[in-house]
């Protein structure tokens, strides 16, 4: 498996889902979290709306309980809930505060929603946050001969939101939720009910 900013928090993601028979991976890309959550057992759907991506995602798939919808997830309508709905770097393709209203409303019964967002410093805490994190994350890279998402060929998008936008929307849709700081210019929300 390649490694990016993205992908470093696969970990956290498999772990924080460890529990759940299902799970959503919006914004699922080429696929590469849900092929790196498969335990065989899990139920995992991705949805992305670039078909190229959905392509590479179907010809790497492996078992029945993996699947790949090629659709946005405004227009998802599953016939199910969800133990798990993970956003990994692709929030901030869509509204948030819409995003967000659906996916709890797709959450089963003490679901949670895991976030590994990226979005713009705007006070003089989050500029220092941001600027402690450029050597480690640049050595990390190096160390893992990162591959960016345009080689890969996913697609990307460098209008990330504000911070204290990022803030508000949380607190006011995910009451309770703490917003962490992780290295790669990424912050973690991890909501349950």
């Amino acid at each position: 498996m390649y490694w990016n900013h993205n992908s470093a928090y696969y970990p956290w993601v498999k772990k924080k889902t460890a529990d759940c028979h299902t799970v959503l991976d919006v914004g699922c890309g080429d696929g590469s979290l849900a092929l790196f959550l498969n335990d065989g057992e899990k139920k995992i759907v991705g949805i992305d709306t670039d078909s190229y991506c959905i392509g590479k995602a179907l010809s790497e798939k492996s078992g029945e309980n993996l699947t790949f919808i090629c659709q946005s997830f405004e227009e998802y309508a599953p016939d199910m809930t969800f133990d798990a709905i993970v956003f990994v770097a692709s929030i901030h393709h869509m509204d948030m505060t819409k995003a967000l209203k659906k996916a709890r409303s797709l959450l089963s019964f003490s679901g949670k929603i895991l976030i590994v967002g990226i979005a713009k410093p705007t006070t003089i805490m989050d500029w220092a946050l941001e600027i402690s994190r450029v050597l480690p994350s640049k050595v990390l890279s190096a160390l893992h001969h990162m591959h960016t998402t345009e080689e890969l060929k996913l697609t990307t998008s460098y209008d990330f939101p504000d911070m204290k936008v990022i803030r508000s929307i949380v607190r006011k849709e995910l009451p309770g939720a703490e917003i962490h700081y992780g290295l790669h210019y990424r912050y973690l929300v991890e909501w349950s009910e």
